[in-house]
């Protein structure tokens, strides 16, 4: 079987040279226990010898072509969409593969077959197959290997960065892979520095810890945490339900880097809920869907004397005035990257921004 494999990918050195470089990135390994006749991860190439013996030459190669456009999108080495299992990003992975690329001799998923549009992301159609198949996919292991690997996916943009020639891959496709290797705005790790950036704390005196130099002549301190962070969710007409079901993601992640509190308000031309949380969100009420404001979660944050503000939103209100004295730090995180580009110009005036890719 590995005489095989290697025999097709070396008649690709010179007709497929990015098909050929990414998979030569990874080692060729049996595996008789997989469902799947190859996937690929964790720099493995792993096929089932059983499978693989009945498929024909054609067939084969096509199957290792799909792979390899996998690992050019870099979906087995990229963080996992929101709110997706590893069933569902392997079949939305294969979607996108057929959406993209004909294949005649091996069986390949199409956005047909799910009733859904052409032409989404990788992102969309990972939620949308998790909506349709949850619970029900018992045998699909093509994701199994897959993890986040920063180190990976760089020197997968290498080969795209010094490809010249795309072989079959078709201009869209290889559009499609090119664009990849501009840098996306990852908003947990702009999250993270976010809290980094705002995260105040009191020093407290106390018997129970000596002093660094005195010993416990003297009195040592403790640092307590004290951060007051506003989440600011946008609940206009033009947030969409499943927006703000992703929005309230956010929120639920702000509990994993370290916030105990999170007061959160829902606005649009006002505020129109004010609560405070301190544990994950499951259920969420909305109430308004009317214009934007973003004057009032300002206002708001300023007068209540916070340290940090998240606005969710679209970005679709005027710029909002920031008041003298305002001192808390300012995260936008737009729905998605179309929204940033449209107003990051006035956002980044007053904040930091990213995007939740959300379509």
């Amino acid at each position: 079987m590995q005489d095989r494999i290697s025999h097709i990918l070396e008649q690709w050195f010179i007709i497929e040279p990015p098909l050929f470089q990414v998979l030569y990135l990874h080692e060729l390994v049996p595996n008789a226990q997989m469902k799947c006749p190859l996937r690929s991860g964790k720099k493995r190439l792993e096929y089932n010898p059983s499978i693989v013996k009945e498929m024909t030459d054609s067939g084969l190669e096509e199957s290792l072509r799909a792979e390899a456009i996998r690992i050019l999108l870099k979906h087995p080495y990229e963080r996992r969409p929101e709110g997706s299992t590893q069933k569902s990003i392997g079949l939305a992975s294969n979607i996108v593969i057929g959406d993209n690329y004909s294949h005649a001799r091996f069986k390949i998923e199409t956005p047909v077959d799910y009733n859904l549009k052409k032409g989404m992301n990788y992102e969309w159609y990972a939620r949308e197959v998790e909506k349709q198949t949850a619970g029900t996919m018992t045998h699909y292991d093509l994701a199994e290997l897959w993890d986040e690997d920063e180190l990976t996916v760089q020197m997968i943009n290498g080969v795209i960065a010094s490809t010249k020639s795309w072989g079959s891959l078709s201009g869209t496709l290889a559009e499609t892979i090119m664009a990849s290797l501009k840098a996306k705005i990852n908003w947990r790790n702009t999250f993270a520095g976010f809290r980094s950036s705002i995260i105040s704390s009191k020093r407290k005196l106390t018997r129970m810890r000596p002093n660094r130099r005195t010993g416990f002549d003297n009195m040592g301190s403790i640092r307590k945490f004290d951060t007051k962070l506003l989440v600011a969710v946008d609940v206009s007409g033009s947030i969409s339900s499943e927006s703000l079901m992703y929005f309230y993601g956010v929120i639920n992640s702000a509990f994993r880097y370290g916030f105990e509190s999170i007061d959160v308000i829902q606005f649009d031309c006002g505020i129109s809920l004010v609560k405070s949380l301190k544990k994950i969100v499951k259920e969420v009420d909305v109430f308004g869907r009317g214009g934007t404001s973003f004057q009032e979660p300002i206002d708001y944050a300023h007068e209540n004397g916070y340290d940090g503000l998240i606005i969710l939103t679209d970005g679709y209100a005027p710029a909002p005035d920031i008041p003298e004295g305002f001192k808390a730090g300012i995260l936008w995180v737009c729905e998605n990257e179309d929204c940033l580009n449209h107003h990051k110009h006035w956002m980044e005036k007053s904040g930091r921004t990213c995007v939740m890719q959300i379509c």
